[in-house]
């Protein structure tokens, strides 16, 4: 019952995080569809910068979750 008020309080920014955490595992499995198309150095380079952007959405998120603004 505690997370679901904590969800409540925080939807917002969950909202916000969760929609950028989405489009980046798109934008990797966009990519990963079409590598004919890419070069490797774009490749290689696109989706690690988007396994970090996800890592960094997920982390934001639990931070959000347990210590952000406390009220």
């Amino acid at each position: 019952m505690d997370l679901i008020f904590l969800m409540q309080d925080r939807a917002l920014p969950l909202l916000l995080l969760a929609t950028f955490l989405i489009l980046n595992i798109v934008f990797v499995i966009g990519i990963w569809k079409r590598r004919a198309h890419f070069s490797k150095v774009f490749l290689v380079f696109a989706s690690s910068f988007a396994c970090f952007l996800v890592t960094s959405s997920l982390i934001l998120i639990l931070f959000t979750m347990f210590f952000g603004y406390n009220q």
